[in-house]
């Protein structure tokens, strides 16, 4: 009786689940894979419209689309900022990306070390015809192709940067408390003038939507030659603390030498935890890396706060440096507190396969299981085949059934053939430990459901161990998938 009304909370499952599934489709492309256009063929494609400046050219364009009564873009460009890029051609990317609509800014480096920057780019103002509001606002790339959602464009050339700052800092204050005026400000940090600093500055002062203010932050941080203004955010405990966090990055993050001087004086002045660590977080995005280095490592052995502690290890795991490498060996292998034992263990594996030596001599040495554990886990991470060559033997014999069982889960984690194989024979083996076995069904059901399916149904019908067959029935009835329901029939009719 029990294993019927199991089959049938299994079936219940499947309803559940074949009923709730969106269809869902992610796609991936490589950027270099990505359509480009030239300027004078993505120009030629707009309609161009004269007048004597940017304001003439706007009402030009709003006078031809008047008799169309769509929705019309009107674009044009300007002075970019150097060392910025928005939706660049590129494959390889270290630095920093914010999406804000279809705009997506990147700042840093490619592969090689070079920084990334489109000089190519253009403000795009989409408008309701039937008022001439602005419903939208994006900042392309002209050399990339796009259809700008069907709707005419007026190509309304090149403004001046006096003309188009004046411009976007209306549409920005107009527009208080709406997603276009963050937009806006955006378009104004991307232009290459002077004045950007003091208009993001009165932003910062004046706005009364954070959004609007936390963007000028960051976008502080990138103009340069503002790291007392936004130290002094920083410090103000009057502030709105995420100001304050945002402030602490913003300095990080810019490519101003001397920001490790400037975070360091925050540390030792700042009493907010979160703030604190904010700092301390912001140090490791720095482009001073040996005074950050140095920095990191003071709070990483010294620190009174854990928090302040894990955050500066995690930092020091961004580091591709051997001195790096041995003093979170240090901190993995000897420290008194295992959580920041675990913190330097997972901050290891992010040298990759260069970490492997070392985390395979740890887990071999340790003796806190749950400290074994996060080494495992992080070891797990890393694609290579020492790797899985360490999970095949602990799956098999370690002497610690947590550690066994969390190998084998991490087994079912990988596609290889060789894992599935594995896990195949310990759940179906005659003599392996029935825990062993439950894990290994576990493991199986998280796979393709080409693969597990058909070997669950297996397991379910014959296995001798009542508890591994309960929890081959509990995953097909998870799974949603139609051989299941023919399954559960079939054994609910005889």
């Amino acid at each position: 009786m029990r294993y019927s009304m199991l089959l049938f909370l299994a079936i219940i499952g499947i309803a559940c689940a074949g009923g709730n599934r969106a269809g869902s489709v992610t796609v991936a492309a490589a950027a270099d894979d990505l359509p480009t256009q030239s300027t004078a063929t993505t120009v030629q494609s707009f309609t161009a419209v004269d007048g004597p400046d940017l304001m003439a050219r706007l009402e030009a364009a709003q006078a031809r689309a008047r008799t169309k009564q769509t929705p019309y873009w009107s674009a044009y460009t300007f002075d970019v900022r150097p060392g910025v890029a928005v939706d660049p051609n590129i494959r390889d990317f270290n630095g920093t990306i914010n999406t804000m609509g279809d705009t997506t800014v990147f700042i840093g480096t490619n592969a090689a070390g070079v920084t990334v920057e489109t000089r190519n780019l253009a403000i795009f103002l989409l408008r309701d015809p039937s008022n001439n509001q602005i419903t939208r606002m994006e900042v392309y790339n002209l050399e990339r192709k796009r259809e700008y959602s069907g709707y005419p464009v007026y190509w309304l050339g090149r403004a001046n940067n006096e003309e188009s700052l004046n411009y976007l800092r209306a549409i920005a204050a107009a527009t208080p408390l709406d997603m276009l005026s963050e937009r806006a400000v955006v378009g104004i940090a991307l232009h290459d003038d002077a004045r950007v600093g003091g208009m993001l500055k009165n932003f910062v002062s004046s706005s009364p939507n954070q959004r609007i203010r936390s963007t000028s932050v960051y976008w502080l941080g990138q103009v340069g030659g503002e790291q007392a203004f936004l130290a002094s955010l920083v410090r103000n405990d009057a502030e709105d603390k995420k100001i304050r966090t945002s402030a602490a990055h913003a300095i990080g993050h810019g490519r101003e030498r001397g920001a490790i001087a400037t975070l360091q004086g925050l540390y030792e002045t700042v009493k907010e935890p979160e703030v604190r660590r904010s700092v301390i977080s912001a140090a490791g995005n720095s482009i001073d890396e040996q005074p950050a280095f140095a920095f990191l490592m003071g709070v990483a052995k010294n620190d009174p706060d854990l928090e302040s502690r894990k955050t500066a290890v995690r930092q020091l795991g961004h580091f591709q440096r051997q001195d790096t490498a041995d003093e979170l060996m240090k901190i993995a292998r000897s420290d008194a507190n295992p959580e920041l034992r675990k913190t330097a263990i997972r901050a290891m594996s992010e040298r990759g396969e260069t970490a492997v030596d070392d985390l395979l001599k740890l887990f071999d040495s340790e003796q806190v299981p749950d400290v074994k554990r996060a080494v495992l886990q992080s070891l797990s991470d890393i694609k290579s085949t020492r790797v899985e060559d360490k999970l095949f033997e602990v799956a098999r014999s370690n002497d610690v059934m947590d550690v066994r069982r969390q190998a084998i889960r991490l087994l079912g984690e990988r596609v290889s053939k060789r894992s599935f194989e594995f896990l195949s024979q310990t759940a179906q083996s005659s003599d392996a430990n029935a825990e062993v076995q439950v894990q290994a069904v576990r493991a199986i059901s998280e796979r393709r459901a080409e693969e597990s399916v058909p070997l669950l149904i297996k397991i379910a019908r014959t296995h001798p161990n009542q508890m591994v067959r309960k929890q081959a029935i509990r995953s097909l009835g998870e799974s949603g998938d139609p051989r299941a329901v023919d399954f559960f029939r079939e054994v609910l009719s005889k």
